[in-house]
């Protein structure tokens, strides 16, 4: 189409429904536009949002299991300590008795 057939068109338009009539077309064409952006927009930021928490959520879990873990670490290493003290003490007296017997046999 040509600038003449579209300038016609229009022109047969504006003549028969009016210039307010076309703008009032063209304007609930352009709310109805700007409703289906806003629409998608606020599913965007709702769906942002609720991803949002549910990552917040996991995160106060992960630090919470965290501390746990940590603590259990602790009890653990003082554990193994305890453990490691035992050993020494009882090898120390183990040694103490073979020297004694050794001791006692050489006289």
């Amino acid at each position: 189409m040509g600038d003449h057939d579209l300038i016609v068109i229009v022109t047969a338009l504006v003549s028969a429904l009016g210039l307010k009539e076309i703008w009032n077309i063209i304007k609930k064409r352009m709310d109805l536009s700007a409703k289906k952006e806003s629409d998608q927009e606020t599913s965007k930021d709702k769906i942002t949002a609720q991803v949002i928490e549910e990552l917040k959520d996991k995160i106060g879990e992960l630090e919470t299991k965290i501390d746990e873990l940590i603590k259990e670490n602790i009890e653990l290493n003082v554990k193994l300590a305890r453990m490691e003290e035992r050993l020494m003490q009882s090898a120390k007296s183990r040694a103490g008795r073979k020297r004694k017997t050794t001791e006692t046999k050489e006289k």
